[in-house]
């Protein structure tokens, strides 16, 4: 087992949060925006938020590529498992 099913239910968890947490963010600047119209926010501040929301949302989704990764190794490890266990068998039974 590469990573224990409550761990990973854990980590996919937090990740989730996370993602909603920028995607309400986000939507809530856009909301600003909107509701700014041509006084909107403008300058290197504003631009600093979008790159970090932006860079944020590329680590999560790292996060979540590395997850996916980490479960489809638990899978190919469980499959190599069984078929260990079924060869076992079939030597014990002849």
């Amino acid at each position: 087992m590469i990573i224990d099913r409550h761990t990973f239910i854990d980590l996919a968890t937090y990740l989730e949060g996370a993602s909603d947490g920028v995607l309400d963010i986000t939507r809530r600047c856009v909301a600003l925006c909107e509701d700014a119209g041509e006084g909107a926010p403008e300058g290197p501040t504003w631009m600093g938020l979008v790159e970090s929301l932006i860079t944020v949302n590329a680590e999560l989704t790292a996060l979540e590529q590395t997850l996916r990764a980490l479960l489809e190794a638990n899978r190919e490890e469980e499959e190599d498992v069984a078929r260990r266990e079924l060869k076992r068998a079939r030597i014990v039974a002849a």
